[in-house]
């Protein structure tokens, strides 16, 4: 499983749809949606490995994210 990152951006394997983002310190970050006040309705700060489905409804690729890249 080789998810690709440019510019700190992860993306999906299958169809290349920005997933979320890596930090220099390596920590994900995983944000989603807007509320009336502009502020995010999911603010995810993520530290190790996990498997993330891709929200694009025609792909549903499920994603294996490594926190220690090969």
């Amino acid at each position: 499983m080789n998810n690709e990152i440019k510019g700190g951006w992860i993306f999906c394997e299958k169809c290349n749809k920005k997933l979320l983002r890596r930090k220099a310190n390596g920590i994900f970050v995983f944000k989603f949606g807007r509320n009336s006040v502009k502020e995010d309705v999911v603010y995810l700060e993520i530290w190790g490995s996990f498997k993330m489905k891709c929200f694009r409804e025609v792909c549903g690729h499920m994603n294996t994210i490594n926190f220690f890249p090969s």
